[in-house]
């Protein structure tokens, strides 16, 4: 099998994680998967991961990168106020896409990207990669069938301190604890209601200075009453934890619940899994070995001649789009 060649997009902390866990020997992308280029807004930093990583070419501008024709795939990890620019000259140079969350900021300029991608028959995905750890896909098997009854409530946190993060709380860097965390809280939401529409949505929060979200609190209202208990901040430590209730049992999920290998049920069920470990480099995130099984997914989609993967799909994201717009809007982004 040949190899899916990637090119990579930034040279931050995210982009390192990735790389590091697409080579990993013991992950599920590395036999499949190649990194050929990366690309920095400043060429020596460029060449420093190029180096650090053992890629042979490197380049100074997001434009480069996008001409090159060995490039098939791109990753992208730049800020999120970048995304939807540098996506849309990556699919107009023919590039499938998997770009970091979130994918814009807004519900309409998401959609047309993913207009466009289709035009073109190109791959295009938010890299929401809670969604292919073997734990999720769990969680959702025992979830559809039924493990605990009836969902009827979910609790989910996620806050840390990045206050004095720029990208985080600049609201022209498309910054907001809404893009960074709150994304996570909302999908596991979709994930455990089925997908289906809240009736309503209640958002409270704070803004920073320049006016993108600092932390909120959200309930989601479902028919018969339903509920998620949702909870994101980018100023303050909060428990990181996720608690599914229904009508016959719980399901826990423990710190970190966006990427978490166990999880336990109080019926009993306990699921554990071991993550990749023979990365090159050490990590800059709690358990970014785990990229590897959304970088797998995707170059087998890519393959196959998908536009999407089902265990995140165009209609994921879009939801999750319009949940995030409308708490900015309820609490004055």
């Amino acid at each position: 099998m040949e190899k899916l060649k990637w090119g990579i997009v930034s040279s931050g902390k995210i982009c390192h994680d990735f790389v590091n866990a697409l080579n990993d020997p013991s992950g599920p992308a590395a036999a499949g998967n190649t990194v050929v280029a990366v690309a920095a807004r400043q060429l020596d930093r460029a060449k420093t991961f190029a180096e650090n990583h053992k890629i042979p070419k490197f380049y100074g501008s997001y434009e480069e990168l996008a001409k090159d024709g060995n490039v098939e795939v791109v990753y992208i990890g730049n800020t999120t106020g970048q995304h939807y620019d540098v996506c849309k000259m990556m699919l107009e140079a023919g590039k499938h896409i998997l770009c970091e969350k979130s994918l814009t900021t807004s519900i309409s300029l998401t959609k047309e990207l993913f207009e466009l991608a289709a035009s073109k028959k190109l791959f295009l995905m938010e890299a929401v990669w809670s969604n292919f750890f073997p734990t999720y896909k769990e969680l959702k098997k025992l979830i559809s069938a039924g493990h605990v009854g009836e969902v009827t409530r979910l609790e989910a946190s996620f806050g840390i301190r990045i206050s004095g993060v720029l990208r985080v709380t600049s609201k022209e860097l498309g910054g907001g604890a809404s893009f960074d965390l709150g994304i996570y809280v909302i999908n596991i939401a979709r994930l455990v209601f089925g997908g289906e529409q809240p009736e309503e949505v209640i958002a409270r929060g704070g803004l920073y200075p320049s006016g993108a979200d600092s932390d909120w609190d959200v309930i989601l209202v479902f028919s018969g009453g339903r509920r998620a208990m949702l909870k994101c901040s980018s100023k303050f430590e909060l428990d990181n934890t996720a608690r599914v209730s229904g009508t016959e049992g719980c399901i826990e999920i423990p710190d970190p619940f966006h990427c978490p290998t166990s999880f336990k049920s109080s019926l009993g069920h306990e699921f554990t899994i071991q993550l990749p470990n023979q990365a090159e480099h050490k990590y800059n995130f709690v358990n970014s070995e785990g990229l590897a099984y959304e970088c797998a997914a995707v170059s087998e989609a890519i393959r196959a001649g998908k536009l999407q993967c089902e265990e995140y799909t165009t209609e994921d994201c879009l939801y999750n789009t319009r949940l995030v717009e409308e708490i900015n809007k309820q609490i004055g982004v």
